[in-house]
């Protein structure tokens, strides 16, 4: 009886952790009922870094190289803005295009994943899944963005999952807070943002900050960070941070920190973007006539008309 009971304990262990291998190998994260069709069978390898590892797999070995240029850097920089160390080793997991992303089934029904932030990063636990859309700076921001998540959710919400079920349930963040918090850390404040925001506060009319995260959220609070930023200062992220998860709400760590209540908060940012905007406006100049361009060539059609800074030149294809 011994003997039978050691033999079927022997297949079980062997069982789990062939199940387990296939799990990560394959993308699968076995929940039934929630698995995506899976098109492609991932067979994934690594290289190991000081701090993270690169999981990828056939085609993927550039993406993966220079992850692991990049990723040092950034995790410092984003370590330092938070003035907070992370906990344990990140795990990359690089997918070669959209397509691929879309089939994981990493994190499905994981507990994890209550607290992503949406978006097309993800993240599940200290595992952050980006994918290559031909562009390198977005890859990057997706990078960033991960990392951000990953601070934060250990910053809020603690490392283990106990912890962050229980800190989930004392601690309740608006999206705008979160979402925006991250989409800077990725991306900054890029002038494709500040254009969007000009438009909708000088030629849409949006009264207030409420009203700007009932049309988007995201960009409400990726404008607030930045103003919060450029007015008191980079330290100003983690000290709030900090006291918004002492305080148990957002209201006591803004007052504390920069002396404001939210609603005074929401009618300076208000005022800030009013101001910067109509600033720029006193630096265009009216065209008093109809300006001709001259091409050397005959040409049928012309697309990516761009002006130079100094408006002296035209580039086009």
């Amino acid at each position: 009886m011994r003997k039978l009971i050691l033999i079927w304990t022997v297949i079980l262990l062997v069982s789990c952790q062939t199940s387990l291998f296939a799990q990560f190998s394959r993308g699968y994260q076995m929940t039934f009922g929630k698995n995506r069709v899976q098109y492609t069978d991932f067979l994934w390898t690594f290289y190991r870094f000081k701090n993270f590892d690169t999981y990828y797999y056939l085609g993927g070995q550039e993406l993966a190289q220079y992850t692991g240029r990049v990723a040092e850097n950034e995790i410092a920089d984003i370590e330092q803005l938070f003035d907070y160390k992370i906990n344990g080793r990140f795990q990359f997991i690089i997918y070669n295009k959209l397509t691929d992303f879309e089939q994981s089934n990493i994190g499905l029904g994981s507990e994890d994943l209550n607290t992503n932030t949406g978006g097309l990063t993800k993240i599940v636990g200290n595992k952050v899944l980006v994918y290559y859309d031909g562009d390198y700076r977005h890859f990057k921001e997706q990078l960033r963005a991960g990392i951000a998540q990953v601070l934060i959710n250990q910053l809020l919400y603690g490392g283990s999952v106990k912890e962050r079920v229980q800190s989930a349930a004392l601690i309740n963040f608006p999206d705008w807070y979160i979402k925006g918090l991250i989409t800077y850390v990725a991306k900054g404040w890029p002038l494709e943002n500040d254009n969007q925001l000009r438009s909708l506060i000088i030629d849409k009319g949006v009264k207030n900050f409420n009203a700007l995260c009932d049309v988007n959220s995201t960009l409400a609070g990726q404008s607030l960070w930045n103003f919060v930023i450029a007015r008191y200062g980079p330290s100003t992220v983690s000290n709030l941070i900090y006291m918004s998860r002492v305080n148990k709400n957002i209201e006591g760590g803004f007052v504390y920190v920069v002396g404001s209540s939210l609603k005074e908060l929401n009618k300076n940012w208000k005022e800030y973007y009013t101001q910067v905007y109509k600033g720029d406006d006193s630096l265009f100049v009216a065209i008093t006539q109809k300006p001709s361009i001259i091409f050397k060539k005959k040409v049928k059609n012309i697309t990516q008309l761009k002006l130079s800074p100094d408006g002296n030149s035209i580039a086009y294809v």
